[in-house]
């Protein structure tokens, strides 16, 4: 028994550390019945439909526009832990600049996901840390009454009953988007009830995009492969999971396109699979040469036409880009959202303003090639936007000598900051934390070739003392560099604060700038082509370039500080044609980084970190 209560205590202590948002979970219709309070009662109905209202409000010391996500949870019973409800998953809940969030919801929960003493549901806000609402009760009869069917209001529509026809078949070109499918009307005044009619789409072969069930409209994506798509709609109760009523199909015919091809890749991309992480010190572009996106102009006049040497073969007309979130949608199911004024093949650095940069994010962004009114969409890249924060700064790039035949100079110890969090940005008092941290890097061959991010054994120091680089033989017998090498720092802070007289913990992780590890210029050894000095600068740094295919005062040169901000852009002095300056002395003291955009292919990004001193 004794046990029992300091379970019980331990819990209770938990739970109020949880609850220092406020976060109101109110339900107000339980299977058509308006609630008047007390518990929920699922009776004997194998499925119930709540109706629930949300409201989160944010204490005064917390920044305008915070956001998190909301879910609804049922659990059985103290000690058994929650689960996320049917419908309870209600994604991100923005502010809009205030300090109050509402949000409706609409759960179903099963009679057998219950004890027979009951269990509760309740509200969780997740922004970094979670609060909870109180528990709400729900209790049940002791038997479910048997069978899957409903008595229905006499004015309630029968799915079996409904027209439901589906328009039009059409014919597409490979990697252009369907017209919109439209769906006969239905009447639908028991919506939100266990016998409103509920609808299923289906697109094989194909991507749904959004669905406009106010008016029975679905839109498909651009297609992706030279297959038919058959799309068609389901009817059926939403009580029961079973939809008797089909449509008829409609087919979509994809014949191929006179846009050959359209591929788009990042700029030293080190991953695979179309994932690529960035960080917003490290500006990158996206690009896709013209010279594979052409337009068959036989295939333009007979799809049917299989290509050949001779064919007409002309320029795209232009490019639009588009971008779409993956960890929170913009609408809909997946919305993609036109990057404004972006039309050429290329796409520079790209720092989405609607995707919250205080964490990191995943987005997709992809190419829409066009010539007259045909479209071709571009494989999808989805992008990790890292975010350098919480002060968390490792300095700097290294470039070692070779005073002989077989030598490399041994490398020097990477110096790290030592990160810390904002009070501001954490609702309590009274802040304390600890900090971790873990070393990664990422291997570099022949400056274009580049491995995935790997954590470095033991390496879980403030700072870092790379190993030394070897030589190995290559195949014509002479000794090159095996490999060099990019670091950067993953810190962990676990911090507590004093919340409404209640302890409060939580923990967050940031990501540092990326440095290299790298050999000076040699005959006979992969090559550093540009460096700067002096480093650390208190007044003019030289950036030089060894690079006999791009010329230095020809490209873009930009200095940014740590949160990703450009604080000079293209502001230097010509030394020679490979060799500028730029004045650093206005700049307050810590971290920068140069970045070079050469605007030449694979290598078009180069980024030097330099620290800014006395």
């Amino acid at each position: 028994m004794r046990n029992n209560y300091i379970f019980l205590f331990i819990f209770l202590i938990f739970s109020s550390a949880m609850v220092g948002q406020k976060v109101t979970l109110t339900p107000t219709v339980v299977n058509g019945a308006s609630f008047s309070g007390g518990s929920i009662n699922l009776a004997s109905v194998p499925t119930s439909t709540i109706s629930l209202a949300i409201k989160v409000e944010i204490p005064t010391n917390v920044a305008v526009g915070d956001n998190g996500t909301i879910k609804i949870f049922f659990s059985k019973g103290l000690a058994l832990g929650g689960n996320v409800a049917i419908g309870g998953d209600g994604g991100t809940l923005y502010f809009g600049g205030g300090k109050v969030a509402t949000k409706s919801f609409v759960i179903n929960l099963n009679w057998t996901d219950f004890l027979t003493s009951g269990g509760f549901i309740y509200a969780e806000y997740k922004s970094g840390v979670s609060y909870n609402s109180s528990n709400i009760a729900v209790i049940k009869n002791a038997t479910m009454t048997s069978g899957t069917t409903l008595n229905p209001p006499a004015d309630a529509p029968n799915p079996t009953k409904i027209v439901n026809t589906l328009c039009c078949n059409q014919t597409i070109r490979l990697g252009d988007k369907p017209a919109p499918i439209t769906g006969s009307q239905y009447l639908n005044p028991y919506k939100e009830e266990p016998y409103g009619i509920n609808s299923q789409w289906a697109a094989a072969n194909g991507s749904i995009l959004n669905l406009d069930d106010i008016n029975r409209v679905l839109y498909l994506d651009y297609t992706t492969e030279l297959k038919n798509i058959t799309v068609y709609r389901k009817l059926g109760y939403k009580y029961g999971g079973e939809f008797p009523n089909k449509s008829n199909d409609v087919t979509i015919t994809v014949v191929p396109s006179p846009i050959t091809s359209n591929e788009i890749s990042i700029t030293n991309s080190p991953e695979t699979d179309d994932f690529i992480e960035i960080t917003n010190t490290n500006p990158k572009s996206i690009v896709g040469g013209r010279s594979n996106n052409l337009v068959n102009l036989n295939i333009l006049a007979n799809p049917l036409h299989i290509p050949q040497r001779g064919d007409n073969l002309v320029d795209i007309e232009k490019y639009e880009w588009e971008y779409t979130k993956t960890n929170f949608g913009l609408g809909g199911y997946k919305y993609w959202k036109t990057i404004e004024g972006e039309n050429s093949p290329s796409l520079d650095f790209f720092n989405p303003s609607d995707i919250a940069n205080n964490e990191d994010n995943y987005y997709l962004v992809r190419r829409i090639a066009i010539y007259q009114n045909i479209k071709r969409a571009s494989n999808s890249l989805k992008i990790l936007l890292r975010t350098v924060r919480n002060n968390n700064n490792i300095c700097c790039d290294q470039i070692l000598n070779i005073p002989s035949a077989g030598i490399i100079d041994s490398p020097n110890t990477f110096i790290g900051s030592t990160p810390f969090i904002d009070n501001t940005t954490i609702n309590g008092t009274n802040l304390t934390y600890t900090l971790s941290y873990q070393w990664q890097s990422q291997s570099v061959i022949n400056n274009n070739v580049y491995g995935n991010w790997l954590d470095i054994p033991y390496s879980t120091s403030k700072d870092y003392l790379p190993e030394p680089l070897k030589f190995v033989a290559n195949p014509r017998g002479s000794l090159i560099i095996q490999t060099t090498y990019n670091y950067r720092r993953l810190a962990t802070i676990k911090y507590q604060v004093i919340n409404n007289g209640q302890l409060v913990k939580g923990t967050t992780q940031s990501y540092s700038n990326e440095i290299s590890l790298n050999i000076k210029s040699g005959k006979t050894y992969d090559s550093v082509t540009l460096i700067a000095y002096p480093n650390p600068a208190s007044s003019i740094i030289n950036i030089e370039n060894k690079d006999s295919s791009y010329i230095l005062s020809n490209t873009k040169i930009s200095i940014s500080n740590t949160m990703g901000t450009i604080v000079n852009s293209n502001n230097f002095s010509i030394i020679s044609p490979n060799v500028v300056s730029m004045d650093v002395s206005n700049l307050t003291l810590g971290t920068y980084f140069i970045n070079v955009n050469t605007g030449s292919g694979l290598r078009a990004n180069k980024q030097i970190t330099f620290i800014k001193s006395n």
